[in-house]
């Protein structure tokens, strides 16, 4: 029985356990390497919180891209959508909270191991994969617990990470009780007193999560959004069709690269995009088509851009991307509109410089548009900052230290082929290693959002199969 090691349990790993158990034509011992409590949640769907929803319409929850109604069909019959009335928008779609799809992940994974014919099975060792070295066999995967995994296989299916610590924080204020470098700690929000004065480092979507919790909570208190453009997510655009999504998700050509042609530039890529803007503003068409066209082409423009292109758009134009990219769910929006109509909440364009404690209270220095810096005290400061990187991970340093992997250029992940097969130091595909989900955003650009991570999946399977049982040859040598 081949033995595949799957580390992380989120979505995609739990995914990648539920298609290959389904389709695989022998039996596979598949261990989920997950910290958490159950699979299926990871760090973006492993909370409980009820007002964390999934930012996305229930009909863009596809695992199954050959049956697209797979999710909404457990969503009726399991409760889960008369438990939550909440869920349905005004526009009719519901937008369901992040741990109903936890649950489904977990009944979709029980359900494909009680109906598969092949034997296969899964363990879910609650442990963190910290540490691997090469064996005369193949890679050892040393856990937090001193117990070791060596697997026949290995699928890297982690990314999801919580914030880097500030700049400018000290010791006093790190361990300060108001100061919560962890915005997905939920005792630590919830602990937050009604009347405390809080500052949310961040405007993106965490800092919204936090808002809808501290409004349920019935925060009285002062609240300020501080990030350095004052960008805030876009509102959810027209409903999607989702049958026409997946078409274009599997079409061999994105319809912008249709319009538009191969081998666009970022600068030409960027007109392009303003050009099927005004052309939609002119038919009275959602604007957010256009932009939809463009992150459905994005493995096809991120490739074509130099190493100066991608950098250029990391720094400059990822915070516009980010806010029309993860927009804001409806029931979200409205208690965040609410807090600005009555005064509790103000957004600002501002850079946190520094973080003291002073007198039972945290003084954060703020560095304003201009260059003016400014000091203010708050009860309660949150870190709702992007993740931190993949270098701080214990795993990924002894990983690349041994050549087993490659970080793409921009260090977002690792460097894959077309398939997912991890590239070594060397720049050779490995039938051994494989990733998927946010770790191959260096190569596929955009590899976030659930139909992107299952299209992704989906088309790869054969190759991942025909490499377990053997009928795939040997990897094509990328590219150095």
């Amino acid at each position: 029985m081949r033995r595949i090691a799957i580390i992380g349990g989120g979505f995609t790993g739990t995914a990648v356990a539920i298609r290959l158990c389904a389709s695989a034509p022998t039996p596979l011992n598949i261990t989920i390497i997950e910290p958490r409590q159950e699979l299926g949640g990871g760090l973006a769907y492993g909370g409980n919180d009820p007002d964390h929803r999934v930012n996305g319409t229930h009909e863009l929850l596809v695992l199954f891209p050959d049956d697209i109604g797979h999710f909404a069909r457990w969503y009726e019959t399991s409760g889960a959508a008369a438990r939550d009335p909440e869920g349905r928008a005004d526009s009719g779609v519901r937008y369901v909270r992040r741990s109903d799809l936890r649950g489904y992940m977990n009944d979709t994974l029980q359900q494909t191991l009680e109906e598969n014919t092949y034997g296969s099975t899964v363990c879910h060792v609650r442990d963190r994969a910290v540490a691997a070295r090469r064996t005369d066999r193949g890679v050892q995967i040393e856990l937090a617990s001193g117990r070791t995994e060596e697997p026949d296989l290995i699928v890297l299916a982690f990314g999801g990470q919580r914030p880097s610590l500030f700049r400018g924080v000290t010791a006093q204020a790190r361990n300060h009780s108001g100061y919560i470098g962890d915005p997905f700690d939920t005792e630590a929000v919830s602990a937050i007193s009604p009347d405390n004065s809080v500052l949310l480092v961040g405007t993106g979507l965490t800092a919204a999560d936090v808002l809808a919790t501290l409004s349920r909570q019935g925060h009285r208190g002062p609240i300020k959004a501080i990030s350095r453009r004052g960008l805030l997510p876009e509102p959810q655009g027209d409903v999607p069709n989702v049958a026409a999504l997946m078409q274009r998700l599997a079409s061999p050509m994105p319809r912008f690269i249709e319009r538009h042609g191969e081998g666009l530039t970022l600068g030409a890529s960027m007109r392009a995009l303003r050009q099927d803007m005004e052309l939609a503003s002119v038919e009275g068409r959602d604007l957010k088509g256009p932009f939809d066209d463009v992150r459905d082409a994005a493995g096809w423009l991120w490739k074509n851009f130099t190493d100066p292109e991608k950098r250029r758009f990391l720094r400059h134009l990822k915070p516009w991307y980010d806010v029309n990219r993860y927009r804001m769910v409806p029931q979200t929006g409205a208690k965040i509109a609410a807090a600005v109509e009555s005064g509790q909440l103000k957004f600002s364009v501002a850079r946190l410089d520094g973080l003291d404690a002073s007198n039972n209270r945290l003084e954060a220095r703020l560095l304003e548009r201009g260059g003016k810096m400014v000091r203010e005290p708050f009860d309660t400061v949150i870190n709702c900052t992007g993740p931190k990187t993949l270098s701080d991970d214990t795993l990924v340093r002894t990983m690349v230290d041994l050549g087993l992997v490659r970080p793409d250029s921009m260090g977002l992940g690792f460097d894959v082929d077309g398939e997912g097969r991890v590239l070594d130091g060397d720049g050779n595909a490995q039938n051994a290693i494989w990733a998927f989900g946010l770790l191959t955003r260096g190569r596929f650009g955009d590899m976030t959002a659930i139909p992107q991570i299952a299209v992704r999946l989906h088309n790869s399977l054969p190759a991942l199969i025909g490499t377990l049982v053997g009928t795939e040859g040997p990897p094509p040598r990328e590219v150095v």
